[in-house]
């Protein structure tokens, strides 16, 4: 709360110059990449996640944006065997910061971007080790095994990023955006050992270095706001229209 309103007062300030900032909010889906297990266990799907964020953009130039907010995630393991997204999770949340920059002028409806970004976290740092009973959901339902875990999540991640903002209004934008995050010593290990159903006495294993992939939706409201003008043609519904009257 307290970097969220030192952001906004830092936007404030800067709008009182005339200068240009959003704000942009979001969700998204990670996907880890494969892990490492290679001593005679099974192959298991990649596992996925969940992500959430909130940042503001500050512009440097009419292409070049500064970024910062926070963002929060949720791992989970074994999501393959899972209604949801594993069946353990694991969440992180920390500050978010990097630099877009922006290819076409302002006015244009689409705004592709490039850009990187750097990931703190201040959740389950160190090892968290356990173990806990669990149900199969999906793969083999109504199974049952034990699931024993030794996860530490990374304190920092670095983050190539493309991405596209698509201006629904003149100050309005739906966001589109792809990324990979690299963990810095981060990793997850998991074993899961069945102890019925088909697989029975059957172990499989996880072991991700908290590499991942992920892409998200937002929308993105810019300041000042400029007034939604009739005649406005920087805009996805204007191009609907036209689209649509040619076809009429």
């Amino acid at each position: 709360m307290i970097l969220i309103a030192t952001v906004l007062s830092t936007l404030s300030a800067f709008a009182q110059n005339d200068s240009r900032w959003a704000l942009q909010a979001g969700f998204g889906e990670v996907t880890m990449l494969e892990n490492d297990y290679d001593d005679g266990q099974r192959y298991v799907p990649e596992n996925q996640g969940n992500s959430i964020y909130l940042t503001a953009d500050y512009y440097l130039t009419q292409r070049i944006a500064l970024t910062g907010g926070l963002a929060f995630e949720q791992q989970g393991l074994f999501t393959y065997y899972s209604d949801g997204i594993g069946l353990k999770k694991v969440n992180m949340l920390g500050a978010v910061a990097g630099l877009k920059y922006y290819f076409f002028p302002e006015k244009w409806a689409f705004q592709p971007h490039i850009g990187g970004a750097v990931y703190t976290n201040v959740l389950n740092l160190g090892h968290h080790r356990g173990e806990s009973h669990v149900v199969l959901e999906q793969g083999y339902p109504d199974s049952h095994g034990m699931l024993s875990y030794d996860v530490s999540c990374p304190a920092v991640s670095v983050s190539p990023q493309i991405g596209v903002d698509i201006h629904l209004l003149s100050s309005l934008s739906l966001c589109i955006d792809y990324d990979f995050r690299f963990g810095l010593w981060g990793r997850n290990k998991s074993l899961l050992r069945y102890t019925d159903g088909p697989l029975t006495g059957q172990i499989d294993g996880m072991d991700e270095r908290n590499h991942r992939k992920g892409i998200s939706i937002g929308l993105k409201m810019d300041f000042p706001v400029k007034p939604v003008s009739a005649n406005a043609k920087n805009n996805l519904l204007w191009l609907l229209y036209c689209w649509i009257s040619g076809n009429a």
